[in-house]
């Protein structure tokens, strides 16, 4: 089964909104700027902080919870610049394991070098290296989305499966 995938921005920010959320920190992220718009909320009603401190108060929260989103934009941004996603990327799927075919050169991944399989609202990623995944676009699978999750299910143990 092959499939072909043109890569871009919103598919990788997917990937690092994951990663990034996924993590206890990123968690903790969200709640640090959530208390810190409720501390303003709850100073500005006992009285001890007034309206002007409580908007700065706020304001700093939101720039808390907006922060992450923002730099990993600008990093999926970043990345689209690399010569490996200007063109397409063709992926093959078979009982061996997932060739990727790539500015004219091809990888071959046995199933066994697969580290983790997961998936995101908008991407399945196969981790094949310590920092070395291939993004596959939920949307670029077509009619090959069940049997590419058979092959999947049948060829990669269920401790390295993370998907939905």
């Amino acid at each position: 089964m092959k499939i072909i995938v043109k890569m871009k921005n919103e598919f990788i920010y997917d990937l690092l909104l994951f990663h990034t959320y996924s993590k206890f920190s990123g968690f903790l992220v969200n709640v640090l700027g959530l208390a810190i718009i409720i501390t303003g909320g709850l100073l500005l009603g006992m009285d001890e902080i007034k309206l002007h401190q409580a908007i700065m108060y706020v304001l700093a929260g939101i720039l808390f919870l907006s922060y992450t989103p923002f730099t990993l934009k600008m990093k999926a941004k970043k990345m689209m610049k690399e010569p490996r996603y200007e063109s397409e990327i063709a992926y093959e799927f078979s009982e061996q394991g997932i060739d990727e075919e790539i500015l004219g050169k091809t990888n071959s991944y046995t199933w066994s070098q697969v580290e983790k399989a997961i998936s995101t609202p908008k991407d399945i990623a196969f981790y094949v290296g310590k920092e070395e995944a291939l993004i596959l676009p939920k949307e670029s699978f077509g009619d090959h989305f069940m049997p590419v999750m058979k092959l999947i299910a049948e060829n990669i143990t269920r401790d390295k499966i993370y998907i939905r």
